[in-house]
């Protein structure tokens, strides 16, 4: 099963074996910077937007691959029997993908693991949303200003 990790100044989708030939490519890595929000889901479905391009689309088995939307490109990793998505939302023109979707048994606690690790890497302590040069909020707030533990 995919897994979001983050290492170093990277958010990375590790694949498993078999996912990595499903999809036609290796790990996903992105830039810690380029991330714009992180959302727990317990709705697999949600995640999917757009149409199906290279991977695998058995609805209500594996959704692995990458998906076409208006002018952007989304990659999933979901398998709706395994529990919630964490949705990561990645800054336009900053990453060579637009989301990221990846199904989790524990999707509220790895959405808060990440935006702890965002604040870190960031220097922003954590509850607050971090303010974008341009001043709007980026999204990478927790509710309660509970950001979870590594």
């Amino acid at each position: 099963m995919a897994r979001l990790t983050v290492r170093a100044e990277e958010l990375v989708v590790r694949l498993s074996w078999w996912e990595k030939i499903v999809a036609r490519r290796r790990n996903v890595h992105l830039p810690l910077e380029a991330v714009e929000s992180v959302e727990a889901d317990p709705s697999w479905w949600r995640a999917l937007r757009g149409s199906p391009g290279r991977g695998v689309w058995i609805p209500d088995v594996l959704c692995l691959g990458v998906r076409k939307v208006a002018g952007a490109r989304d990659f999933v990793a979901l398998r709706p029997r395994q529990g919630g998505v964490v949705s990561v939302g990645l800054r336009p023109m900053s990453a060579a993908f637009a989301r990221v979707a990846v199904s989790d048994r524990t999707p509220d606690g790895t959405a808060a693991t990440l935006r702890t690790a965002l604040h870190r890497a960031r220097g922003t302590p954590p509850g607050r949303a971090d303010r974008e040069p341009g001043g709007g909020a980026s999204g990478i707030s927790t509710p309660n200003g509970d950001p979870g533990s590594l």
